[in-house]
C-alpha cells in the first residue's frame, strides 16, 4: 500500500446553515438522540440561522468562518454566493495553505454548487491550483455524478453542533 505523506494537509470543508433555535434539516442530517425520538416539539417554519464554513485536516482546523454582513443593527447572516465564497478562498483558505507550504501539491475538489463554479471562484482556483488540479463541475475533471459528498468534516461538525446546542440549551 502506498502512503501519501501529504494527506494530512488535505482540507475537508463544510458550509452549513445552523439554526439559532437548534432545529436542523433532517433531510441532510442524521443524529443519534438520547431522548424519545417520537416526542413532538413545535418549531417555526423558518428559524433564524447562521451560515458557517469550517474545514479540518489531520493536522489542523481551518475556521470557523461566518458568512455575515454588517447591517444597521449589527451582523446579519447571509447566504453563500460566488463572490462571498471567492472572498473566503482568497482571504482565508488559500493563505492558510500557503502558510503551511502545501498549495502547490494539493488538489482542490468541490461539488458543483453554484457558488463553487462562479466565474470569480473559477478564476481564483485556476490561478492557484491550475486546471489540472481541480475536481469540480465546469473544469477538466468533473465532480462525479451522484457522489455522496461526505467527508470527515460532515461527521465531526455534526457532533460539534450537537454538543454546542446541548450546552447552550440546558
Amino acid at each position: 500500500m502506498e502512503v501519501d505523506n501529504a494527506w494530512p494537509w488535505n482540507i475537508c470543508g463544510q458550509t452549513k446553515p445552523i439554526s439559532i433555535q437548534g432545529s436542523t434539516n433532517t433531510q441532510n442530517c442524521r443524529k443519534w438522540e438520547r431522548e424519545n425520538p417520537f416526542q413532538m416539539q413545535p418549531l417555526p417554519l423558518h428559524s433564524e440561522k447562521v451560515t458557517v464554513w469550517c474545514g479540518c485536516t489531520a493536522a489542523f482546523i481551518v475556521g470557523p468562518f461566518f458568512f455575515e454582513e454588517i447591517g444597521p443593527s449589527g451582523p446579519v447572516t447571509c447566504t453563500v454566493i460566488g463572490t462571498r465564497y471567492e472572498s473566503l478562498l482568497h482571504n482565508q483558505l488559500i493563505p492558510a495553505q500557503q502558510q503551511r507550504g502545501c498549495v502547490d501539491s494539493r488538489i482542490c475538489m468541490q461539488d458543483g454548487a453554484p457558488q463553487h463554479i462562479a466565474t470569480p471562484v473559477k478564476q481564483l482556483l485556476n490561478l492557484h491550483f491550475g486546471n489540472d488540479r481541480i475536481i469540480s463541475r465546469h473544469f477538466a475533471t468533473a465532480w462525479p455524478p451522484r457522489s455522496p459528498d461526505l467527508n470527515p468534516c460532515d461527521f465531526w461538525l455534526s457532533w460539534l453542533w450537537n454538543m454546542l446546542f446541548c450546552a447552550f440549551s440546558s
